[in-house]
């Protein structure tokens, strides 16, 4: 088997066990809220993963290389989870994933806002494409935009400026650095979230799909911290397969197998819930993937024409 293909499977592998697992959140959140789920699962994961790094050989490597851009890192990642999986249990997986999915444009997009790359025409057309895409799966026309599927869009967003800074700042981290220090982000806001909901419930009083966001601590019994451990583990698995499969070609290649948590995603919520997906959202994923592989591909052009000739 030759190395691309092998990583595509370590990629597609990887993308199938997170939309699996992500599945089962809709079900947990009429038993565990948003901040609570996110400061168990974090409270379990991070020393399992520290204990794996030290395991392995690696225990130094989850002390950065450049602490502050790390905690920027981690701060715009754990932002852009946070979304994801607030909008998750109301709008279903198969929106919130195209929502989120929108990262690849979003990353073209800014870097070009941001940080001044040349916006080409490749970029152009799949900030167009996208844009159509996000539409078709929001159903704008159709009907009122439900609010949490635009948290799940500007979740995307949050994640792709975590996905610039790795690139600009913290390619010299190991991924088992950024993991454990974004699951740490992950607790702090867990523990943050709970203190600060007297105060956040009534002002998000009334807003449709907010439930599991403003939900209380809750009586954790074994069925539930075991479920949310499953969930915390299967990320880690399921992160550490990507990063395999990302070693083994281009990224302009490499990258397009992401995509496959969008087939992944609503298959598993038809498996596990009977939840199918209408010709619109259908259609509007597939752009959205359309206009991410342009943006992984010219951003992988960009790279090419700024690297020195030898």
């Amino acid at each position: 088997m030759n190395p691309t293909t092998l990583g595509a499977l370590w990629i597609v592998g990887g993308t199938s066990l997170i939309a699996l697992s992500d599945n089962f959140v809709t079900g947990l959140s009429r038993d565990i809220g948003l901040w609570q789920f996110h400061m168990l699962r974090s409270a379990m994961v991070v020393p399992v993963a520290a204990g794996f790094a030290a395991l392995i050989g690696q225990g130094r490597s989850l002390r950065p290389a450049a602490p502050r851009h790390v905690m920027v890192r981690s701060l715009f990642g754990m932002a852009g989870l946070m979304m994801y999986f607030a909008a998750l249990p109301s709008v279903g997986i198969a929106q919130t994933a195209a929502g989120f999915f929108t990262s690849p444009i979003w990353v073209a997009l800014l870097s070009a806002l941001i940080f001044r790359e040349r916006v080409g025409p490749r970029r152009i057309l799949g900030a167009v494409v996208g844009f159509a895409g996000v539409c078709l799966v929001l159903g704008v026309g159709a009907g009122p935009v439900k609010p949490m599927a635009l948290v799940a869009v500007a979740g995307g967003a949050s994640w792709a400026m975590s996905v610039i800074w790795v690139r600009q700042y913290c390619m010299a981290e190991t991924a088992v650095c950024l993991a454990v220090w974004q699951f740490l982000f992950l607790f702090l806001a867990g523990l943050a979230g709970l203190a600060l909901l007297p105060a956040l419930a009534p002002a998000l009083e009334g807003l449709p799909g907010t439930e599991f966001a403003t939900l209380p601590w809750q009586p954790v019994g074994w069925g539930q911290a075991a479920a949310v451990f499953v969930i915390g583990l299967s990320g880690i698995v399921a992160t550490g397969c990507m990063a395999q499969g990302y070693k083994a070609g281009a990224s302009s290649v490499m990258g397009l197998f992401d995509f496959s948590f969008l087939f992944w995603a609503p298959f598993f919520a038809w498996i596990v819930w009977g939840d199918l997906v209408d010709v619109r959202t259908a259609l509007g994923m597939g752009l959205i993937v359309m206009a991410g592989a342009l943006a992984i591909w010219s951003g992988a052009r960009s790279d090419e024409a700024a690297r020195p000739v030898s």
